[in-house]
Formats: C-alpha cells, sequence, structure tokens
C-alpha cells in the first residue's frame, strides 16, 4: 500500500455551511467561507477540514478521524477523502470538508484493503475509483450502486499495473478516462524497472481505447487537470536520483500525446508532488538517501526550465517531511509534516515564481498529507 496523501486547495467561495453529521463520528467545527480543504493523518488517525487565506492566515476548522490512511480527490467540483486502508470514499462538503455520506470500493476477491486510489466523477455523475492492490477499475452509480468494474489485469506481465491516478475529460473525441498505471515490480518493494502507461478510457462505453507508454516511470500521487492538460510526478525509484525518464511530466488530452518537461537530474532529485499555476511550476523534490530529505523545485512549465534547485530551495527539510503542493489564487501551500509548537505547518508563500514565505503559518492537528488545484 502507498501511504502518501493528499491536501486539495479549492477554489476560493464565500459560501457558509453547517456541521452535518460524519458518518461514525463527531462533525468537524462549523466554518464559514474557505479557501482550501485539507487531510492530515499520523497513520493511525486521521482529520479533515478547510482553511482561509483572507487577509492573514486564519486558523483551521474541523477534526475527525475516517482511517489511518487517507487521501483526498477533487472531480468536478466534488471531493472526497479516500480511506485507502478501509476500500470507503467519503464524501465531503466542498467549503469545510464535513463528511457527507460514504461508499464502499472493497473487492471482495481479494485478501486485506483493495487500496482505492483516486475518484473522478463523470459527466453522469458515476463515480471512477483505481485500485492500486487490485488491477481493477471500479464504477460506481452517481447513488453509490457497482455499475461495472474495468479488468486492468492484462496490463502489466505481474497481474497488477498498480494504476495510481485518473481523470476524466471532455476532448475533442468526447468524454474520456486517462488512468495512470505504474506497471511496477510488486515483487521487488514495487521498484520501477519497466515503462509506465496512461490509459485512455472512453466513459459512455467504458472501454478501454489506447495504451500510451509515458516517457517518465512511476506516476506517484494524483494527477492535475489543467484545461485538459494532465500534470504527473514521476519519481521513478526513490533511491536513484539520476534517472533520465524521471521528473515531471506534461500529458495532452486532446491529442494523447505526452512529454517529459522537467527531469529529476536538473530538477535535483526524485519528483513526489507537481502543481502547476500559469507559469509557474513547483515540484517537491526527494534526495536519493535513505531519509529521502525533500525540498521545493521551481520550473518554468513551457520551456522546463529550472528555475529553482533543490540545491538552492526556497524550503527544505531534513527527511521525507513536505507533502502537499497547491495554489489558491496566488499563494503557494506546502505541506510540512515536521512538528512545531503550534501543530503541524501548511507554509504559505506569496510571490508566484520567486515565492516569498509569509510570517503567519497555517497549522493542522496532524500532520498533513499532500495538495492538488481544483479549477
Amino acid at each position: 500500500m502507498r501511504s502518501f496523501g493528499v491536501i486539495t486547495v479549492l477554489a476560493s467561495v464565500a459560501v457558509a455551511c453547517g456541521s452535518a453529521s460524519a458518518p461514525g463520528s463527531a462533525s468537524p467545527s462549523a466554518c464559514g467561507a474557505s479557501d482550501a480543504l485539507w487531510v492530515s493523518s499520523d497513520y493511525s488517525s486521521s482529520a479533515v477540514g478547510a482553511l482561509a487565506l483572507t487577509g492573514e492566515v486564519a486558523s483551521t476548522v474541523g477534526r475527525v478521524n475516517l482511517g489511518a490512511d487517507p487521501a483526498l480527490s477533487v472531480s468536478a467540483g466534488r471531493a472526497f477523502f479516500v480511506a485507502r486502508d478501509t476500500d470507503t470514499l467519503f464524501e465531503l462538503d466542498p467549503i469545510c470538508g464535513t463528511p457527507t455520506r460514504q461508499f464502499n470500493v472493497h473487492q471482495a476477491s481479494h485478501a486485506g484493503t483493495s487500496d482505492p486510489q483516486d475518484v473522478a466523477v463523470a459527466s453522469d455523475g458515476s463515480l471512477w475509483v483505481p485500485l492500486f492492490a487490485v488491477p481493477e477499475i471500479v464504477i460506481l452509480s452517481a447513488s453509490g450502486d457497482p455499475l461495472a468494474t474495468i479488468d486492468l489485469s492484462s496490463y502489466d506481465g505481474d497481474g497488477n499495473p498498480n494504476a495510481s491516478a485518473i481523470a476524466i475529460v471532455d476532448t475533442p473525441a468526447g468524454e474520456k478516462a486517462f488512468v495512470a498505471l505504474g506497471r511496477l515490480n510488486d515483487a521487488a518493494e514495487l521498484a520501477s524497472q519497466q515503462p509506465s502507461w496512461m490509459l485512455r478510457i472512453d466513459v459512455p462505453t467504458a472501454k478501454v481505447e489506447a495504451s500510451i507508454v509515458l516517457a517518465g516511470r512511476n506516476p506517484f500521487g494524483g494527477m492535475q487537470n489543467s484545461g485538459g492538460i494532465l500534470w504527473l510526478a514521476e519519481p521513478g525509484n526513490f533511491d536513484d536520483a539520476t534517472e533520465p525518464d524521471a521528473g515531471v511530466e506534461r500529458f495532452d488530452t486532446s491529442t494523447s500525446t505526452t512529454a517529459l518537461i522537467a527531469r529529476e537530474t536538473d530538477l535535483g532529485g526524485s519528483v513526489a508532488g507537481v502543481s502547476v499555476s500559469g507559469g509557474c511550476g513547483v515540484a517537491i523534490v526527494a534526495d536519493s538517501t535513505r531519509v529521502n530529505a525533500t525540498s521545493l523545485a521551481l520550473f518554468d512549465p513551457s520551456s522546463g526550465d529550472v528555475l529553482a534547485a533543490a540545491s538552492a530551495p526556497p524550503l527544505a527539510t531534513a527527511g521525507f517531511d513536505l507533502e502537499g503542493l497547491a495554489w489558491s489564487g496566488g499563494a503557494l501551500l506546502v505541506g510540512d509534516r515536521r512538528r512545531a509548537s503550534s501543530g503541524y505547518p501548511v507554509h504559505v508563500f506569496d510571490g508566484a515564481c520567486t515565492p516569498v514565505e509569509r510570517a503567519d503559518t497555517v497549522f493542522l492537528p496532524l500532520p498533513p498529507i499532500a495538495v492538488s488545484v481544483v479549477p
């Protein structure tokens, strides 16, 4: 199971919301306007809530335990807490992060968790969920009833291509689902030893149309969809920061063509997260030491030119501590799993490609998990 998760920034909104009851737990505090949802976990419990960035950085609200190994997924204006350890999806209020309903995606044929990774919402409201431990995509109806599964076992010689992320996009050829396959070696601690692929699936028929070889290896975490362009973090193997086929990839869903835009050898480490806003791209990169120390790197998403490498980063840590990137307007949010006196910080930077950290910091009750921008 991949124990990595997500902090996801939502578009700024100014709507009040109440405190709906969370399934099986006490609800978070009521919230007003918010700019972001967050998920955090120490891998024995979790928390979810919202934060606001109006003027001074505001305090966070909310805490409810929904599992030990979460991810946060946003699609078509809806947000989901993905409980990977219990095969459960909790839909969240998109402003407060309050859990409103839940869906079960466990596959009884598999011993243990099926390890759901992501959620994409189709135009008919159906939910498409890639599983990492089982070679399937589960499709639920808008009401949560099972509709179908798509068998992925033929896309890797070991029988499981390790689906890690999904995006549903309106393309010139119609509505398509794009699914990133790591194709890792399950018998060798999930080593990346062969090319990774992207599947293109026709949504109305749920039929796989094509498998496209990705330029990089080991798509990691979710994909950012920016106007039909998918941005992928591809670390290859975390014990090697010199692989030529690892870095930041740009996949064009209108043509199903792809390219490695910024390579890990130029960024200075294996890419564990990426987020792009306008003319600025930011990546969390990890070095190849045993602790995989993380830092921020900046790059131009058009040219791939590295603007700040791991050797001179705006933020760095001594271990694998940075998890989560998101832009909220012109502000960059970066999660940090190192405990401070007030909790676990989310750093806030202004200045886009010349980031300057604000003096104020958001603090979460548990270590943050990761980040994904919502258009």
